[in-house]
């Protein structure tokens, strides 16, 4: 053990790192806690604060690290580890109404940054936001320009799409963080209108993917099928989507060949939760059709939906030759056909330019930062302090 006597915080902080590298493991966030604490400024409380404010719209589970990189951000540093280790800096009294001032800032930047996801866009909760990054350079964007114009939203939008569906943040790095924060910025203060992204889109392996809702590429594709405003393929109700992605989970999700059908054919299960087999449906229409084969379900909704039919396939992303296609069992002809009828429509909301190879290829420079994005639990890795 060591004692420390009357020591200012500051000084405190440096010690208790240097000795604490055998013991409990902490966080940045931690650190920064302890080195920008005063008896008038508490990290904690701003945290506790915009956690609260996102209650409503279900985003308040955002990680207390990546609230203190948009803290760094709004303070006029980067968003990578040294940048937020600048902080310190704005621990002395004469800083200090600096750092409250980013981090007010910071409470009303989230909660139109929320706002935005929710109204503008299909992402009814943080549960299928596909990467935390996307809501650091959101956040940063309307803290700067609160009052965003029309055309500003809509290339947001675009940007959202793109980034999603080509999984651009997946190995995000130190060098392309510093430079999308400035992109991030320079689009806020009007010095360029677009924000183009310079990874192409793999459309055909987004929609041919296995559907897990712990995967950024499934998530994305839930909020695909809630732009359509689905309705139920049973009895052509709307769809509930944003009870659907309230919480990412499996009940909302319908294989339209059901999946004890296509085992006995004999498909493989990754085969069986392709992308292209899933649409949203409602739970009593789910255990409805339980393990019908699309040849006997199809028709008995035909006959329910009557002149309907056609408008509530579509909203399912399903056309009138995929719809034969079930009809006949015929799985990898649906499963080609409703490909290309999703493809079409992602590369209209990506507002994509068929003049890069889709390819799929990941190229990234620069060693992968520590706020690396992981497709799969979509969690910000902490170094061991």
């Amino acid at each position: 053990t060591v004692t420390i006597g009357d020591m200012k915080i500051n000084e405190v902080a440096p010690i208790f790192e240097r000795i604490n590298s055998t013991g409990r493991r902490l966080t940045i966030y931690d650190l920064m806690r302890a080195a920008t604490w005063s008896g008038t400024f508490d990290l904690n409380n701003i945290v506790k604060q915009i956690k609260e404010s996102l209650e409503q719209k279900q985003f308040d589970k955002i990680l207390e690290t990546h609230i203190l990189r948009s803290i760094s951000a709004s303070a006029g540093y980067g968003i990578n580890k040294a940048d937020i280790e600048n902080l310190r800096d704005l621990q002395n009294p004469q800083q200090r109404n600096k750092l409250q001032e980013a981090a007010n800032a910071c409470i009303e930047a989230y909660q139109l940054a929320v706002d935005f996801l929710t109204n503008e866009l299909p992402v009814a909760s943080q549960s299928y936001l596909p990467y935390a990054l996307q809501l650091t350079y959101l956040a940063e964007f309307f803290r700067i320009q609160p009052k965003a114009t029309f055309q500003q939203r809509e290339t947001l939008k675009t940007w959202m799409w793109h980034t999603s569906l080509s999984g651009y943040f997946r190995s995000a790095n130190t060098g392309q963080n510093i430079s999308d924060l400035q992109k991030i910025r320079n689009f806020a203060n009007g010095k360029i209108n677009e924000l183009n992204i310079d990874k192409p889109i793999n459309f055909k392996k987004f929609v041919n993917d296995d559907f897990s809702l712990n995967k950024a590429t499934s998530k994305t594709f839930a909020l695909l099928l809630s732009s359509q405003k689905p309705k139920s393929l049973l009895d052509g109700s709307l769809i509930n989507t944003r009870q659907a992605l309230a919480t990412a989970n499996r009940h909302e999700y319908h294989h339209i060949f059901p999946q004890a059908y296509l085992k006995s054919r004999g498909f493989s299960q990754e085969k069986i939760d392709n992308h292209s087999n899933i649409c949203l449906l409602n739970k009593g229409n789910n255990i409805t059709i339980s393990n019908q084969q699309p040849s006997i379900y199809f028709k008995e909704m035909a006959n329910k939906l009557e002149d309907n039919m056609e408008s509530i396939l579509a909203s399912n992303f399903i056309d009138i030759k995929t719809h034969e296609a079930a009809l006949q069992d015929d799985y990898e002809t649906f499963l080609q056909l409703r490909s290309n009828t999703l493809i079409n429509a992602a590369k209209l909301l990506s507002n994509y330019q068929i003049n890069t190879n889709d390819n799929g290829t990941d190229e990234t420079a620069d060693t992968p930062d520590y706020y690396a994005e992981d497709e799969v639990n979509d969690e910000i890795e902490e170094e061991d302090y």
